[in-house]
């Protein structure tokens, strides 16, 4: 069974309201551990799973990967992990121009991007990108607690 905490996938912010989408295809969330973290992950997929698409994790935590199908009975066949390692300006460009080409292809049900920073106009790219592919894409950001 899937936590329902207050921070889970149900109370993330949903963007791309102006691109006139009935469906919200670009949502963030915040979450403070990895437990939470997985929990997200595990949702995520089990929307997706009748799907005959992948999931793709950009920059997952391993951990909470690897409880996915230990804690939580996911299938983790129809899951691809990529991992940017190098975080210079240009190499997030680089990300960004390939992660918007695969929203806007639809090979994936869903694009899941852990930890990472974008400014107001490229989270418009996303939604426009996710929007075009039919593709849902979720921005889900680490936060510690104080």
């Amino acid at each position: 069974m899937l936590n329902t905490k207050a921070n889970n996938i149900n109370t993330i912010k949903n963007i791309g309201d102006d691109f006139h989408s009935k469906e919200n295809w670009l949502q963030q969330a915040q979450v403070h551990n990895s437990s939470e973290l997985s929990n997200q992950y595990a949702y995520i997929c089990q929307q997706h799973k009748q799907d005959k698409k992948w999931v793709l994790f950009i920059n997952p935590e391993e951990s909470s990967i690897e409880q996915l199908a230990k804690t939580h009975g996911i299938d983790v066949s129809k899951i691809l992990m990529v991992n940017y390692k190098n975080q210079t300006k240009t190499r997030n460009k680089i990300a960004l121009t390939q992660i918007t080409t695969v929203l806007s292809k639809g090979n994936c049900s869903a694009v899941i991007l852990s930890n990472a920073e974008f400014t107001h106009k490229e989270v418009k790219q996303l939604a426009q990108a996710a929007n075009f592919g039919r593709t849902q894409c979720v921005v889900i950001k680490k936060q510690l607690l104080h």
